[in-house]
């Protein structure tokens, strides 16, 4: 399995077109692009960012937006809304074909507090097999990941959106820290959507005796990489795992450096 990082890792530390250089510095030969904000979905930006790239001899599986900026008016009951955010969504497909990616990456609407409403799955299952068509047309595939705030938190939800959207190539992202801070394991993702799965983000985390889920770096915690291989090599996952912490984990660029090594010793 190829290992990469996300340049999510580096989220405020340095400026995104910097990082390919230091991913690469780190010895992984791919990454996932996180575009913070709206500048960086634009053709001239693009094109800067993939000369950085290249220079960095770094390929790009997946693209990943910043989930609250528009991804939640994809899914809005008024027209006007979400006709802009599927501009934002078809700006961010196409920087991805720019920079070779396969997949784009999407959190989908927030479910926090019970504040997203209208989510019913027979009305946002067309919108999304009508966003996996948009990402086709630039030879991406929409790749939903669990997130704790957002509608696809447990398990089961995979499975019904699969129903509900009826496209044939819906695929998904599990991230680990995102399963436990669902309080699920995340292996119970990966027996709802693992056949269905192309892209995985790979960080630690430990539970307080409060229930309250600490995210760690790879190594820190209590994640058993090599149950997740086995699990992964019994749905027959052949894609990519990428090292996606946040920027505050880690003092050093060192200490990163070392928690992809131990990803790619137990299942790279």
């Amino acid at each position: 399995m190829q290992i990469g990082i996300s340049t999510a890792s580096f989220f405020n530390k340095y400026a995104l077109e910097d990082i390919p250089q230091i991913i690469a510095g780190m010895g992984a030969s791919c990454c996932e692009v996180f575009l913070n904000t709206f500048s960086e979905y634009q053709s001239e930006y693009v094109l800067y960012l993939k000369q950085c790239l290249q220079e960095a001899k770094l390929d790009v599986y997946s693209v990943h937006p910043l989930g609250s900026q528009f991804e939640s008016q994809l899914f809005s009951l008024h027209p006007r809304q979400r006709a802009d955010a599927f501009k934002m969504f078809e700006l961010v497909v196409k920087a991805g074909k720019e920079l070779g990616a396969s997949c784009y990456v999407i959190h989908g609407p927030a479910s926090q507090n019970g504040v997203v409403k209208n989510m019913e799955l027979k009305r946002i299952g067309p919108l999304t097999q009508e966003l996996c068509e948009i990402a086709k047309e630039y030879g991406l595939t929409l790749a939903w990941e669990n997130v704790s705030w957002c509608l696809f938190n447990k398990p089961e939800f995979g499975l019904r959106l699969l129903e509900a959207t009826k496209a044939d190539d819906l695929r998904f992202t599990l991230d680990i820290k995102q399963a436990a801070r669902s309080g699920y394991p995340p292996l119970e993702y990966l027996r709802s959507v693992g056949d269905h799965l192309v892209n995985l983000h790979i960080c630690d985390y430990t539970y307080l005796a409060s229930g309250q889920t600490i995210p760690l770096l790879p190594g820190e915690g209590e994640c058993d990489l090599l149950a997740l291989k086995q699990a992964l090599h019994q749905v027959g996952y052949a894609g990519p795992a990428f090292v996606e912490v946040y920027s505050d984990m880690f003092d050093s660029n060192e200490q990163l450096q070392q928690s992809f090594e131990y990803v790619r010793r137990c299942i790279g």
